[in-house]
């Protein structure tokens, strides 16, 4: 869990920013990229199941959309807006 947000009404929020490490093998291979394990993706996935049945709510973004500069604040900016519009009131 990378981020908790505990809201009113015992509304719980996670959010989780996902980099390769989360669903990609470690071994670098000579073409300088990662390839996708299915089972950390699952390991993630299970992981997701538990907190949600735990009551969370679960929110990831992919590492990539948080690196792109302005769209990236524009995109948080986009989604904190919604959840907060969800909750208002």
């Amino acid at each position: 869990m990378d981020f908790l947000m505990l809201l009113p009404h015992r509304v719980r929020v996670v959010i989780e920013c996902d980099g390769v490490q989360h669903y990609a093998d470690d071994q670098v291979l000579a073409n300088n990229r990662r390839y996708a394990n299915p089972r950390l993706y699952a390991e993630m996935m299970a992981e997701d199941r538990e907190l949600r049945l735990a009551g969370y709510e679960v929110y990831r973004f992919g590492g990539a959309e948080l690196a792109d500069g302005p769209a990236t604040a524009r995109r948080l900016d986009a989604f904190f807006d919604r959840l907060a519009a969800r909750y208002a009131g």
